[in-house]
């Protein structure tokens, strides 16, 4: 098997010949998506060679944020989960992914490599700007069809690498670097703090066990759990899948909602999501029925409200664990975090633990 790069000079005509099984002559690689994707380094790789050889391929390698890569990305198994699921899963999922021409992961490391189809033909939207309606709906569509693939799937227990989040490693994980990340973001944020903010932030560590066992509980389906726009490759043309996702590194197994709550209260604007919170869910629902789930509207609710209120935990994450590299992630970060505190107060979910 090809080894794994752990530089990107290693990415050369050689290497990517073993990789695609073709004749690469020439690779010019260069870096891109920084201050999008916040826990690896995408490169695009320009290939001259034999007729079989595609012009462009994405290689994507750990990142360089050496605090990020040990307590979240080898700690949590960010890195062998999304190898693994393109190693198994990959294309003939229903939310698809890029397709993958090689994916490779250490065990000793945790080093990995993936080189992907290039999506740059595709449709993108920025996350900063919000996300359309139109774009919700075509997210929504796929996510319902994705989720009732999977639900009570027999399949879940048979993918070791796809856990809930209730159990350890991963819960006594992020239990530790919630705890570290909030006095960081206290640091950098406190200003912007509310009273009630504030309170939320101090009181959510002790909330985290039972948030993971609601989350986790049954029935559960195959979760991304970094459903966001900066993600997402939109169609172009018919032949294309309505929407292509990335960054499969958080994915579990849970309640449906989650997912649907992290989009809408991260991709769309706190303006744009209250027009259309209702009929969004209501549609998700609809989606689902027609593919044989039953979600009540009671349960959709409470579990969408849940998720709603976990969800302040990306921003304080992001902010205060993985390194900020450019403007750009800054404004993400603080962008995802008003998002996060506009739905926590539309949806009175500061003592949601307590109800």
């Amino acid at each position: 098997m090809p080894r794994i790069p752990v530089d990107p000079q290693l990415i050369t005509p050689e290497w990517l010949s073993e990789v695609l099984q073709a004749d690469v002559r020439v690779c010019k690689l260069a870096q891109f998506g920084i201050g999008v994707g916040l826990l690896g380094r995408l490169y695009r790789a320009h290939l001259v060679g034999s007729p079989d050889v595609p012009p462009t391929v994405v290689v994507k390698l750990p990142t360089l944020d050496a605090i990020a890569r040990t307590n979240l990305c080898e700690n949590l198994e960010f890195y062998r989960r999304e190898v693994r699921f393109y190693q198994e899963i990959g294309v003939t999922n229903p939310l698809p992914p890029a397709r993958p021409y090689f994916a490779a992961f250490d065990d000793e490391t945790h080093d990995f490599v993936l080189v992907l189809e290039d999506l740059g033909r595709l449709r993108i939207a920025d996350q900063l700007e919000g996300c359309s309606v139109t774009d919700a709906e075509t997210v929504i569509d796929t996510l319902a069809r994705h989720q009732a693939h999977w639900w009570d799937n027999a399949r879940l227990a048979s993918l070791p690498w796809l856990k809930v989040h209730a159990v350890p490693p991963f819960s006594e994980v992020i239990i530790s670097n919630y705890h570290a990340a909030w006095a960081t973001f206290v640091k950098r944020l406190g200003d912007e703090l509310s009273p009630a903010i504030r309170d939320y932030g101090d009181r959510f560590e002790a909330s985290m066990p039972w948030f993971l066992h609601e989350v986790s509980r049954h029935p559960r389906t195959f979760l991304h759990g970094d459903l966001r726009l900066d993600q997402m490759f939109f169609a172009t043309n018919p032949v294309d899948p309505p929407v292509t996702v990335l960054d499969w590194q958080v994915i579990s197994k849970g309640r449906g909602a989650f997912d649907l709550g992290y989009f809408l209260t991260q991709s769309l604007t706190p303006e744009a999501r209250r027009g259309c919170e209702d009929e969004l869910l209501a549609r998700y629902r609809e989606r689902l029925a027609e593919n044989g789930i039953d979600y009540s509207a009671d349960q959709l609710r409470r579990d969408y409200r849940i998720a709603t209120a976990w969800c302040f935990l990306y921003p304080v994450m992001a902010e205060g664990r993985i390194q900020v590299v450019n403007e750009r992630s800054l404004r993400l970060t603080r962008t995802m975090f008003h998002r996060a505190v506009a739905a926590l107060e539309d949806h009175d979910a500061f003592t949601l633990s307590l109800d």
